[in-house]
């Protein structure tokens, strides 16, 4: 098992935390203390991971409520049609909602919006 130990700057204090690649087994290895963790504490930890000229630009151009239903479904792999199906909306008007979020987001396509959407925690 391969584990990867890295340190974050937390408040002037330095935290340390393990990563370890995820396998079915490696959940119970580690209550078993197998890698030698004095204490087990389940935590979910997301990492998220966006410059800070994204940061700006999403603070300065927020997307309105329906670009961010249209964002949550593109990131979920919905083509336009499917978009305008789901929300009983004509497709130019998807195409519209979309070329709004690429503009806010200052990306030039879907997968980047995706991405800049995930890492930013506009949509999980």
């Amino acid at each position: 098992m391969y584990m990867n130990t890295c340190q974050v700057e937390r408040s002037k204090t330095p935290i340390t935390f393990t990563l370890l690649p995820f396998h079915s087994s490696t959940l119970g290895e580690i209550k078993n203390n197998r890698f030698g963790i004095s204490a087990w504490y389940p935590q979910t930890v997301v990492i998220r991971a966006i410059t800070p000229q994204q940061q700006r630009q999403i603070a300065d151009n927020p997307l309105s409520q329906r670009e961010l239903c249209v964002l949550k479904m593109i990131v979920d792999g919905n083509s336009n049609l499917a978009i305008a199906q789901k929300l009983c909306i004509k497709m130019g008007t998807v195409k519209t909602h979309v070329r709004n979020i690429l503009c806010k987001l200052n990306v030039s396509d879907r997968a980047q919006a995706a991405v800049v959407a995930l890492r930013s925690g506009l949509v999980d």
